[in-house]
């Protein structure tokens, strides 16, 4: 690093300033670099930096500026000519990959490793005396940065193997481009690897910040977040498309790291009041400050980004957006039974679809007829929200998991927005997943499974369910549950079923309605495409010309 903090910070928000939040503030300290691992306050800017630099706004985090669910099962986005397209036709490769991510992330590891190699040399005692800062001493403040610091290298690292499996690890400044030519590390030694920041990061940060005066810490990694990466990384590890054995060890291992968020030990608990879906709804509007759920996330400035490039096209303003399918609607079994729709038993009725349904269904995507921001949806052929008009639902849906449903975009009125990084029900999935493939579906599993399902008003699952017919629900019930996350394309490749569900056609409704008479017919949106090369990512190419440690013969298969 030869330019100046200022520079530094200065690239750092004009690279976020669409979505610049509490953690991208640009601090107002300007230092020389000689000082910014002298001065606590100084470093305290530098790890605030590699946040705001580096994280990725899951709303817009690839480049067509959209939810990654629009590359799965789940969606497709209205804009057909955005760079995300080519994950459902299969016309992406290592030198156009709409979700490229790494450089990004091997540029955060790059300010990680340089705050590992400077941190020795800040000050915490000042002629005998404790510096203090913000009523901390500089001292504790300064193992608190070295626990982030673990913490967000290792969910670097993290993001980077999930997609393009085992990759180069440094623990020093290094620019792989430009400076060494470093050879790919196996997944094994990467997991390996997480997991030791992971614990570093535990053992270093406190269990929130409720209690500290230091501004804007909200968004910053806690113990807890750091323990929720540990049990993801650990769940993709003992995952099919990573444990090929099946190795047991793997997912019990995996069950382990999730358990203090299913047996109290964790601060967090699903607050919400049984039968009350207004509650899981309040999850994902305004600030997640109090939101016991909430384990880590990005709270941005208040903004309507958001509302713009997804509401329906009726509403001035109103871009479409993602469109969800009706793969994922047909996810959402009966709230009567509890069962799904295929099943003969469930009591679905196909001249009625969205009676009696998963209440978290309309919870998450708007559909015609619905009341929403004031209006009924038109999504009818021809209607104001229909599918022929520009940027209009491809699907006959739109999204309103997330969405600010009061906004009026012609007055350009704002609201906060948070993206979810990790929250509880995820982790007691993680768990039920976990704890069912190493022995079995027993009453923890059932126990973490069904608190998810009874806060929302859904039936508990049947007793007596084999290993496989548990794993069926877990799997659906994380679709449904942590639908638009950001989980869907991952989950799929990890499991090793994305050819019959990535590969297979994306259906959508269409709508016609004779005065109250309402009929739908379900068609093909797109046939998709899936090649068993598509598990992993390729290693961009301009990394595999850079480094001859890698090269063609260290690409992923099939790229």
């Amino acid at each position: 690093m030869k330019k100046s903090i200022l520079i530094l910070i200065c690239i750092s928000v004009a690279l976020s300033s669409c979505k610049k939040g509490l953690l991208q503030t640009p601090p107002s300290i300007q230092a020389p670099e000689s000082l910014i691992f002298t001065e606590i306050t100084y470093t305290t800017d530098f790890v605030t930096d590699i946040y705001g630099a580096t994280l990725k706004n899951g709303f817009s985090a690839t480049t067509s500026s959209t939810f990654i669910e629009a590359a799965s099962d789940d969606a497709k986005l209205s804009n057909l000519s955005a760079e995300i397209q080519r994950f459902g036709t299969g016309a992406w490769s290592a030198d156009n990959n709409p979700d490229d991510v790494y450089a990004n992330y091997y540029a955060g590891i790059r300010k990680c490793n340089k705050f590992f190699e400077q941190i020795g040399q800040v000050k915490t005692v000042d002629h005998g005396a404790p510096i203090i800062i913000n009523n901390i001493t500089a001292d504790v403040q300064k193992q608190r940065l070295i626990g982030e610091v673990f913490f967000l290298r290792a969910y670097f690292y993290a993001e980077l193997i999930k997609r393009y499996g085992g990759v180069p690890l440094s623990s020093k400044t290094i620019n792989l481009a430009n400076d060494a030519n470093i050879a790919r590390s196996s997944y094994d030694d990467c997991i390996k690897f997480i997991v030791r920041d992971c614990d570093s990061a535990f053992n270093r940060l406190p269990v929130d910040y409720t209690a500290s005066s230091v501004q804007n810490y909200f968004g910053r990694a806690t113990k807890w977040s750091a323990q929720a990466l540990k049990a993801r990384t650990l769940l993709y590890a003992a995952s099919p498309l990573n444990n090929t054995n099946n190795d047991l060890s793997k997912w019990d291992a995996a069950a382990t790291a999730a358990l203090p968020f299913t047996n109290g030990t964790a601060p967090f608990s699903l607050t919400s009041i049984s039968n009350n879906i207004a509650n899981y709804v309040a999850n994902f509007i305004g600030t997640a400050y109090s939101n016991k759920e909430m384990i880590w996330v990005l709270n941005e400035t208040s903004q309507n980004y958001l509302e713009t490039r997804n509401y329906a096209v009726g509403f001035d303003k109103g871009n479409g957006g993602i469109s969800p399918s009706q793969n994922l609607v047909d996810a959402f079994e009966m709230k009567t039974t509890g069962l799904p729709i295929s099943d003969p038993a469930s009591g679905y009725d196909p001249a009625q679809p969205y009676l009696n349904r998963d209440p978290r269904l309309d919870a998450d995507i708007l559909r015609h007829g619905i009341t929403y921001n004031g209006r009924v949806l038109d999504i009818t052929s021809g209607g104001a929200d229909g599918p022929g008009k520009v940027n209009g639902t491809v699907t006959g849906y739109y999204l309103k998991k997330f969405l600010n449903p009061t906004l009026n975009l012609t007055t350009s009125q704002t609201a906060t927005h948070f993206w979810i990084f990790f929250r509880l029900p995820e982790m007691l999935l993680n768990y039920a997943e976990a704890r069912n493939e190493a022995t079995g579906p027993d009453l923890t599993v059932y126990t973490a499974v069904n608190a998810i399902r009874t806060r929302v008003g859904m039936p508990v699952l049947p007793t007596g369910l084999t290993q496989a017919q548990m794993r069926d629900r877990i799997r659906n019930e994380r679709r449904v549950e942590l639908a638009f996350e950001g989980h869907r394309p991952w989950d799929v490749r990890r499991w090793k079923i994305a050819e019959s569900t990535l590969g297979v056609p994306l259906r959508g409704v269409n709508v016609a309605q004779n005065g109250t008479s309402v009929t739908n017919s379900f068609f093909t949106v797109e046939n998709r495409v899936f090649q068993t090369k598509m598990y992993l990512y390729p290693i961009p190419q301009s990394e595999v010309d850079a480094n001859t440690a890698i090269g063609r013969k260290n690409q992923n298969p099939g790229w």
